[in-house]
Formats: C-alpha cells, structure tokens, sequence
C-alpha cells in the first residue's frame, strides 16, 4: 500500500512539473487517438469523440474549482485534483485534435489539411509558453471551444442528413450555446477566478469563430461528414454487374508520387473523371465533377465544364459518379468534387500530352 506521505510527494512532484507531464499527456492523447478514430466505425468515433468533450469540460471544471486553492496543508483529495486534472484536460485536448485532424483531412487535399497542421504546431508552443495558470486556463478553454465548435460542425449534417450554409449557421449556434452554459458552470463555481480569464477566453474564442467561419465560406473547411474513397481519370468508364469497369493506364511506381499523373490522349476521345464519396447513411447531397484547366498565360485555373449529380449515402466504399470531357487540349488538368455550395471534398490533378496513338491501357473494376 502506498502511504499518504508518498502521496503527497507524488501529487506535488507532479504539481512542480505539470506543464512537462501536460505535454507528454498531450502528445500520448493525440498519437494514441490518431490511430483509434482513422479505424473506428463512425458511429463509435462519434460517441468517443463526445466522451473526450465531456471530459475534457469536467477535468477543466475541477482544474478551476481546486486549483486556486492548493496548499501543503489542503486534503488528499484536492491535491489529487490539482495534479491530475491538467494532465486530464491535456490528455483529452490531444484526442480531441486528433479526432479533428483525422475527419477534417480525410480527403488528403493539402488546402484542407494544412491549417490543422499550423493549429497543432500552435498547441505544442502553447502548452510551454502559457505556464502561468491563468494563461493556461484560457488556452486550454479556448482550444476547448475550438474542438467543441469542430465537432458540432461534423455531426449537425450527421443528425440532420444534409449539408448547407444554413446547416453550418445552426452548428455555430449550438457551439455558442454550450459553450455559453459551460463558462456559466465555471463562473458558478468560482467567479473571482474566471473574471481574471474571462477576457482572453472570450477574445481567443471570437478568434476561433471568426476563422472557422472564414473558412467555411470559403471553403477550407472540407464538407464533412463527405469523404473521397477513390478517384481517378479513365479512359473509358463502363456499369457492367452493378459494378464499374475503368478502363486506365499503367499506374506509376509508388516511389515516384511526387510526379504528377500522366494521361496520353488521342484529340476527339472522351476522358473520365471517376469518384466515390462516402456519406453516412440516410445522408443525401449533390456534388459536382468541376473540369478545370491551367492557363499558363493567365497563371489560373480556368473552369471548363461542371457536371453535377446527386449522392445518396449508406455504402461503404462510397457512393460512385463519374463525368467526362472532350476536348481535352495538351497541359495542367484538375478535377475538383465538390458539394453544391462550392466546398471541396477531393480533387484529381493530372498532365494530358497529345497522343496520335490510343495508349496502352487495363482494366480495374470497382
């Protein structure tokens, strides 16, 4: 049995290095659940991803009602709270960024997945420089809202089957409103304390909100809970057996990916851009194929044709849709699947070079 006096030396030798424990409490939270939500079932990695808010909220409620009242002399109990809180609320903060990371990048698109990056890269610095508790109980609630008001955004679309700017305004309000009744919990339980916050939580939190929804419109935010399962462009796309049968060329080895895709065409032959997007059941939505060329003069993508169709949701390799193009000159390509309102959910970049002969290709069925 471990007696009270080394207890007592345990919980103040983790008080005395806290942000170091909060840190490594952060990192464990983070790779641990980057590998446990990119293979859970949806339905599972909603429900995890609601047991780590909730506790995150609660380890952060605890943190603010005994943390200020820490002494040599305070009960067990509270000196208990006092260490193991922090690393409670940073172990939870970890896995709730990586369950964001891994269900806002799922579509791999490097314009989606780069300001989760700088976000985690800002979380490191900030567990070391906001050591001062106050400082610290902002940052952590901040980041709080911030996983909160990402979560709401993924699951609105799930619990309502749709997607839209107005699903997006009803996610930001149910966001505001919980958050709302958590800082009203927190100044029940010590309004002197959170007084001393209340600024840079409220400031740190308009900053959130104004990035998410400058991102969402326009277009950052990726239109989860749509994910791209495959994607690719055809020389000749057939529905044989319920199924598809892509006609394609030879596939690059995988050491050369940094080497863009290239398609040999025969001017007058139709090209095809195939997608499966996953949706959750009961999910509907209409996406388009927008064919898009690379002006080398204008130095921008020119839009070259859109084509939309519909998305019902409920298979698991994903809803399959495929358009086409003609005329096709020599250069940059790009096809971007994307929802009504303009968000992206993947996209295929690929070079055409003039071909007098048809290419060699096989087929792949899927």
């Amino acid at each position: 049995m471990i007696d009270m006096v080394t207890l007592n030396s345990i919980f103040s030798w983790a008080r005395r290095y806290e942000r170091h424990l909060s840190g490594i409490a952060f990192v464990l939270g983070f790779i641990g659940d980057l590998f446990t939500f990119a293979v859970l079932d949806l339905s599972l990695a909603n429900l995890a991803f609601i047991g780590y808010l909730v506790a995150a909220a609660f380890a952060t409620f605890l943190a603010h009602v005994v943390s200020s009242r820490f002494s040599e002399h305070d009960a067990l109990w509270r000196r208990a709270t006092s260490a193991l809180a922090p690393l409670i609320v940073n172990f939870t903060t970890g896995s709730l960024l990586s369950g964001t990371l891994i269900f806002y990048t799922k579509s791999a698109t490097l314009s989606v997945s780069w300001p989760f990056i700088v976000l985690l890269v800002l979380v490191f610095l900030g567990n070391e420089i906001f050591r001062e508790y106050r400082a610290h109980l902002a940052f952590q609630t901040v980041l709080f809202f911030f996983s909160l008001y990402a979560y709401a955004i993924f699951s609105l679309p799930l619990i309502l089957g749709r997607l839209g700017p107005m699903v997006f305004l009803e996610s930001t309000g149910a966001a505001i409103l919980i958050f709302a009744l958590f800082l009203g919990l927190l100044a029940l339980a010590g309004w002197r304390r959170l007084q001393e916050t209340l600024v840079p939580i409220l400031g740190g939190s308009v900053v959130v909100l104004i990035i998410l929804v400058g991102s969402y419109f326009t277009s950052l935010i990726p239109p989860i809970p749509l994910t791209l399962r495959d994607s690719g462009i055809y020389h000749d796309v057939q529905h044989v057996n319920g199924g598809y049968a892509l006609s394609t060329e030879a596939e690059r080895p995988w050491w050369q990916f940094y080497e863009p895709v290239v398609i040999h065409h025969v001017a007058g032959t139709p090209l095809y851009a195939f997608s499966a997007v996953f949706a959750p059941g009961a999910f509907s939505a209409n996406i388009i194929h927008e064919w898009s060329r690379y002006d080398t003069t204008q130095k921008k993508w020119i839009p070259e044709s859109t084509v939309a169709f519909p998305l019902s949701g409920g298979r698991a390799g994903g809803y399959r849709g495929y358009s086409e193009i003609t005329n096709a000159p020599a250069g940059k390509w790009r096809v971007s699947i994307k929802t009504i309102s303009g968000q992206t959910i993947g996209r295929i970049t690929f070079t055409v070079v003039d071909s007098s002969t048809e290419p060699i290709v096989h087929t792949v069925t899927e």
